[in-house]
């Protein structure tokens, strides 16, 4: 990176970069590698070229008679534990429909399961389908491949709903083999639905053991509405602390809290009197039960504790509408304690770095009477387009600590690899 270049690597997809996730590294070696996966979408019709909205507001255009297709691809990339960091590798999955979002299975680091060690990736299209994808490693090429594992099938058929998000279980406890994941799901059609994956060991061959997996539609309702018509779910996040309690934000400009043992009607509810746009991405936080932060088109972040909703523990305006919101990976381990800080996705406004201070005083206390405070430390404008995903790049050792960030922008169809302690904001 050259001092006038604020990113380290930069790269151009042929379709729209709609989403972006990235793994935690495959090993603590020196030579490990961090896989990541940007989701592509492109609408084979001639209102994609207006670009003025947002792109899954296009599924509109379902509602008349000639109906666009929708291209979608998975782009996987490798980044290696190099002081000089660049994306690598790279292998695309030609899929059936536009992806609109993605999401490695993190499952539980603690267990000793065999599977729970396996690394899966699942697509929310916008077919309404969810695709499942396994990372595989193939020693004679020296290469990473997507092999599809599975697929849920179309809640109705005729149904143009599209699947707009999708969140894993991260949270359960992986307990063996036979074991089964969770993943919830939002869609344009204002429902969320709740699909149980499954893993089976299957027959050996040349390759090892083949597992069998397979994706099942477990529980869908209504969720979200807006005069009288079903309002877009833009987001939907299990909550660490509760197995039974989802979280949902939409168009309504509402965030709702389910219990999904009793979904005709949510446990909590947080509406037009906090949020004045649309709620747009929901963020468990992987340590702290109860806690999460929410982004809005308003384009402040909020972070919530569950058990107190009336208002947010605090707020920070991003200078964009939100898009996605990621915790740094080091908030996941003991030894992270109080560094929480949150990478943002915040469209128009590029990227934003938010330090949270206080955090786990607060838990630990059980209040909101002061402390706790957020602040953007690091600001990256690079893209010309709205950023749609964004996650950390992070090698851990006992010696070093090697820091970046991903991001991607939907419409000029940029991927930028950068360094948030080479854009600090200014005081």
């Amino acid at each position: 990176m050259s001092q006038n270049t604020p990113w380290l690597d930069r790269i151009v997809t042929p379709f729209n970069a709609c989403s972006l996730d990235t793994h935690p590294p495959l090993s603590e070696n020196d030579d490990a590698v961090i896989p990541l996966v940007v989701g592509c979408y492109q609408l084979n019709d001639k209102s994609s070229e207006n670009g003025d909205t947002q792109h899954a507001h296009e599924d509109k255009s379902d509602r008349v008679e000639a109906r666009p297709t929708r291209s979608g691809e998975l782009r996987l990339f490798t980044i290696r534990n190099d002081e000089s960091l660049r994306f690598d590798e790279q292998v695309v999955v030609h899929m059936e429909s536009g992806v609109l979002d993605g999401k490695w299975r993190r499952g539980n680091a603690k267990s000793n399961s065999k599977r729970s060690q396996e690394v899966v990736f699942g697509s929310a299209c916008a077919s309404g389908r969810i695709h499942i994808h396994s990372l595989e490693y193939n020693s004679v090429a020296k290469a990473w491949r997507l092999d599809p594992v599975a697929s849920s099938d179309v809640y109705r058929e005729g149904d143009n709903a599209l699947c707009l998000s999708l969140s894993w279980d991260d949270y359960a406890t992986v307990h063996n083999q036979n074991s089964s994941d969770r993943i919830v799901s939002s869609f344009s059609d204002g429902t969320l639905a709740l699909h149980d994956v499954s893993y089976s060991t299957g027959s050996h061959d040349d390759k090892g053991i083949r597992h069998r997996t397979v994706i099942q539609e477990s529980q869908r309702w209504d969720a979200h509405s807006m005069f009288g018509c079903p309002s877009e779910v833009w987001t939907c996040s299990f909550l660490r602390g509760d197995a039974n309690v989802v979280i949902s934000g939409a168009d309504d400009c509402s965030l709702k809290i389910w219990d999904i043992r009793q979904t005709t009607k949510p446990i909590h509810k947080i509406s037009s009197e906090e949020f004045d746009a649309g709620v747009t991405a929901i963020s468990s936080h992987p340590a702290i039960d109860c806690v999460f932060a929410a982004g809005s088109y308003d384009e402040y972040v909020r972070i919530y504790d569950s058990r107190m909703t009336r208002e947010p523990l605090g707020k920070v305006h991003v200078g964009g509408g939100v898009w996605r919101i990621k915790w740094h990976p080091l908030c996941a381990h003991e030894e992270g304690g109080s560094y929480n800080k949150l990478l943002v996705a915040a469209m128009h406004g590029g990227c934003r770095v938010i330090n949270c201070h206080g955090l786990s005083g607060h838990v630990d206390d059980g209040d909101n009477s002061g402390g706790f405070s957020a602040q953007i430390v690091s600001s990256f404008t690079a893209h010309e387009s709205m950023a749609y995903g964004a996650d950390w790049i992070w090698f851990h050792a006992r010696s070093y600590c090697r820091e970046a960030a991903a991001s991607c922008s939907f419409y000029d169809r940029q991927v930028f690899l950068w360094s948030p302690d080479s854009c600090q904001a200014k005081p």
